[in-house]
């Protein structure tokens, strides 16, 4: 469903996609390399990447919460 709605979006409209995954990975959440490899070229095509190498709110909040306990 994820390729279809990339496809669905591609040169229309804005699409904002967020992953905890890099490029690299992505191959494991679609069943076939050709899908993925579609999936990315529309994804970067046209694209900025801002790529955040921080720790996960989540996480962070998990672990204040667990020394707040």
């Amino acid at each position: 469903m994820l390729f279809e709605l990339i496809a669905h979006h591609f040169e229309r409209q804005s699409l904002v996609l967020t992953a905890n995954q890099p490029f690299s990975r992505w191959g494991e959440n679609f069943a076939d390399s050709m899908i993925t490899v579609a999936a990315l070229d529309r994804s970067i095509h046209h694209t900025i990447i801002i790529d955040i190498n921080a720790e996960s709110f989540r996480k962070q909040a998990a672990a204040w919460r667990n020394l707040s306990s």
